[in-house]
């Protein structure tokens, strides 16, 4: 169906004067010399804070001054001193609002038409409940300011949909501000799992300034029916407005409004556009994450979504300089007061400890001062957090300081961490103990997943504090698994670095604001200065809604967007609109094989869906699914490299990957004896038939994450190659929120058959990406349940003892003490996991953020991490 004709069936239009509507004509007057300038004092607030604007008049004295503050209401100022009038006001919607004052003097009419401040309000902290029934709306429009008789084009769109169980997004209800509305059904794709954009125009004619009001319904649908119907080979859905006199009379229902300010001025051709008399405080970052963030508590976090709040906010004790394309990091010390060496005395002679002196001053957010305690309980809680599941951080540091890198039995006890690591609060040092000496363990405290140092006081006043006996520490690791979160650690955070959380609204929104209290590191570039800048992060749903912000100038950064979207982006830089920064990475990206599915719950997300609970464990039918993929046509044409003449990325096989020692090509890999996958489908039936489930039938769904297009096209293909060699194979691609999938990896529990993944590694060596993704208490493999008892109790010997012999190598890798034979026993380990077919190999990507025009200085925080922006190096001209 046509969407016109669909909107003219759903579509009421009614058409009323509204008394709430307000219409001020700002007349030119005569001629004269005086003038009036207006600012305010931040351009970001939050709704219901109070802000204060000022009027500067010059040329004469007003006997009024009248402030419009663009959301339909108005104020006179008052007289401060000399030629300052000022009031305050707040706003009780987000949005964009332009902000104007006249003034009469001598009976003529003055205005600031020539320099209006936009204020943006953004939404105050919510809680997770509210949070999960609600969207976050917002209006992308052509421009704000136009002359009569003039068109202007909004698009609706919203942030994350509600994440509670049953509810929806069911109407857009448009107000004007002129006496026009209209009520629409949201458009719900129900391929992508995606709700449509809404693109509407609207004709101004008579001069004044409008409010235009966006509110979207959000309900519990339980007992609406939703009308479906084909446009083009879709299925859409919509909610009949019918219904919304029945929602609104039961109550369960949230209308969340955005409002902007459209000035319609018979002087418009004198602007040059929006303009502010202060400067721009705020920098808009708006990556396309769906779900956003997992948990701002760096002991368990592992979400690169919230890596770069986590840098932000919290320090470590070495870190990196900035880095960008030519500039490359160095490690500094951060709350440490120097590196530790072996010539000052901080390493000893046989490199197994490691002594930090913390340097003096520091301050958390709240004031408390940060003291050598605060370091200590820090990496303690990562050690006990070590084995939590969904997987966290503590694997980074306890490989060089617990049994069996944390995961051998008893290695978590009070005796082997206590031993671990040290304090002394008289010299405010702490050292750490290490089993064997390893050249990469400074780097490691470098990443502010698992070494970020929060506020002890805090945590113990939130209900976190750790009982410092053998039978405390066993109790208290049990906070770091999924479901025994302390939920304010997760969603709060207390650290020292530059930026400190002001507001959170779980899935839509984070507002990071300059800490007061942040000591800065003279001497090192960056980090020598406060924050200067508000940081407003938007996590994106879908690259439609991006790429229209990064069009209309309604954000500063914006990455991850498909790669379609480049040409679009490409014209923008073309017209010194856009800047674009193409950056390398060490991220691989991939699709996982789950050994041990929990079936019961596939169907409960799907009743369609069906599988054999262990049939992943067979090894032909993993080698089957790997043949069939076709590499060569998701490089050039899904991902786009052919198509749009840039390099996105290219392929790879292992985890080994260029940039590491020991990294070993397709060609050597072949040489040493791997089986390298290529798409070949005679290859892969072969090995369907052979493994014995040849027929067997299943119905099963490829997750990708929510709104990444380009690999829902890649496993759509691969479903229909997977079929081709056997008819009894049903998959189909299938959206997910990123935060919803890491929450169902946990072992045993994990109900995804298939699934994509992106892994980057923590620190320069080897062992970064080949104990996560190959050992068997890895952050991948823990997940997929790779291990050999598995296996030996299905009767899969061979591969049982393929695994155990990749572990050992492993293991010797990472206890060898010497760099050489470590790099070889992780070569001989890769070969293993290659050969056993664990992963589906896609692609390592080159990154590209999108800048507009006006942000300088980019730089990213963490030399191997692909999209995390230094927030602190930004600067808007």
């Amino acid at each position: 169906m046509n969407k016109k004709i669909l909107y003219a069936i759903i579509a009421i239009i009614v058409v009323v004067i509204l008394v709430a509507a307000i219409i001020v004509i700002i007349p030119r007057g005569p001629l004269t010399s005086a003038t009036i300038t207006v600012s305010v004092g931040t351009t970001t607030a939050i709704v219901g804070q109070n802000l204060t604007f000022a009027a500067f008049i010059s040329g004469g004295t007003p006997s009024n001054v009248l402030f419009n503050f663009g959301d339909g209401t108005t104020s006179n100022a008052t007289l401060l001193s000399g030629n300052e009038y000022t009031v305050t006001h707040s706003y009780s919607s987000i949005g964009k609002y332009l902000v104007t004052a006249s003034a009469i003097i001598d009976g003529k009419t003055i205005n600031n038409m020539q320099g209006i401040p936009e204020v943006s309000i953004i939404p105050s902290s919510i809680s997770p409940v509210l949070a999960s029934e609600i969207t976050l709306p917002f209006i992308i429009t052509s421009s704000q300011i136009i002359s009569p008789n003039n068109t202007i084009s909004f698009t609706a769109s919203t942030s994350e949909p509600p994440t509670a169980t049953n509810w929806a997004i069911g109407y857009y209800i448009w107000n004007f501000g002129d006496g026009i509305t209209y009520t629409n059904s949201t458009i719900f794709n129900t391929s992508s799992r995606s709700y449509m954009l809404e693109n509407i125009s609207h004709l101004y004619s008579t001069p004044g300034i409008y409010v235009v009001t966006l509110g979207v319904i959000t309900f519990n649908a339980t007992n609406y029916v939703p009308i479906t119907y084909k446009s083009d080979g879709i299925e859409y859905e919509y909610y009949p407005i019918s219904y919304l006199a029945s929602i609104f009379s039961g109550g369960h229902y949230h209308n969340n409004t955005y409002k902007v300010t459209i000035v319609v001025n018979s002087t418009a051709k004198l602007l040059t556009g929006i303009t502010t008399t202060t400067k721009s405080q705020q920098i808009t970052v708006t990556p396309v994450e769906p779900g956003g963030s997992y948990s701002f508590d760096p002991a368990i976090t592992y979400d690169g979504v919230d890596f770069p709040i986590i840098s932000s906010v919290y320090e470590t004790l070495v870190a990196y300089t900035g880095t960008n394309i030519s500039t490359k990091a160095k490690l500094f010390p951060y709350v440490a007061s120097e590196i530790p060496t072996v010539a000052n005395g901080g390493i000893s002679p046989d490199y197994l400890n490691y002594t930090f002196h913390i340097r003096s001053g520091l301050k958390f957010s709240n004031g408390d001062s940060l003291t050598a305690w605060d370091v200590y309980t820090s990496f303690i809680r990562t050690m006990l957090f070590v084995t939590g599941s969904p997987g966290t951080p503590g694997w980074i540091i306890c490989q060089d300081l617990l049994p069996g890198g944390g995961f051998a039995p008893n290695a978590t006890s009070f005796q082997n961490i206590t031993r671990a690591i040290t304090v002394d609060n008289a010299t405010q040092t702490i050292t750490f103990h290490l089993l064997y000496p390893d050249p990469a363990f400074i780097t490691y405290l470098a990443n502010p997943f698992g070494s970020s140092i929060m506020d002890y006081k805090w945590l113990v006043a939130h209900g976190a504090g750790i009982t410092f006996t053998p039978s405390g520490f066993e109790e208290y690791q049990k906070f770091g698994n999924l479901g025994y979160y302390n939920d304010y650690i997760r969603y709060n955070a207390m650290g020292s670095g530059p930026y400190m959380v002001e507001n959170f609204i779980p899935g839509q929104s984070i507002l990071l604001i300059p800490n007061p209290y942040y000591t800065p590191v003279p001497g090192v570039p960056v980090y020598d200065h406060k924050a200067n800048y508000t940081i407003y992060i938007q996590w994106i749903k879908d690259p439609g809604t991006a790429v229209l912000m990064a069009e209309s100038g309604q954000t500063d950064i914006t990455w991850l967007l498909p790669t379609y979207d480049y040409p679009v982006m490409a014209k923008l830089q073309s017209e010194g609109k856009m800047q674009i920064e193409i950056m390398p990475t060490m991220d691989s990206y991939y699709f996982s094989f789950n050994f041990n599915i929990n079936t019961t719950m596939l169907s409960s997300i799907n009743k369609e869906y069906y599988i054999p609970q262990y049939y992943f464990t067979n090894l032909d039918v993993r080698r089957a699914f790997a043949y069939a993929f076709d590499y060569t046509n998701y490089i050039e044409n899904i991902l786009g490299n052919r198509i749009y003449g840039t390099n996105f990325g290219s392929h790879y096989t292992g985890f080994l990957i260029s940039g590491f020692e020991g990294y070993l090509n397709s060609t050597q890999l072949q040489q040493a004896g791997a089986v390298v996958p290529t798409y070949n489908l005679t290859i892969a039936k072969q090995y369907m038939e052979k493994s014995g489930l040849y027929n067997t039938s299943i119905n099963i769904p490829i997750f990708v994450y929510a709104g990444d297009v380009v690999d829902y096209a890649a496993a759509s293909m691969w479903a229909k190659a997977l079929n081709y060699i056997d008819p009894n194979i049903h998959a189909s691609a299938a959206y997910i929120q990123i935060n919803q999938l890491l929450g169902y990896m946990v072992p045993g529990q994990n109900p995804m058959p298939i699934y994509l993944l992106d892994w980057t590694p923590d620190f320069l060596f080897p062992s970064a990406n080949m104990i996560p993704m190959y050992q068997e208490n890895g952050f991948s493999a823990l997940a997929n349940s790779y291990n050999s008892q598995l296996l030996e109790s299905l009767g899969e010997i061979n591969q049982s003892k393929e695994v155990t012999l990749m572990n050992q190598y492993l293991l010797k890798a990472q206890t060898i003490g010497n760099e050489t034979l470590a790099i070889k026993y992780y070569q001989l380990a890769e070969i293993i996991g290659i050969n056993l077919t664990f992963y589906v190999y896609l692609y390592i990507p080159n990154q590209i953020f999108y800048l507009s025009s006006s942000t300088h200085n980019f730089q990213l925080s963490y030399p191997v991490y692909s999209g995390e922006i230094l927030f602190l190096a930004l600067t808007k001209s």
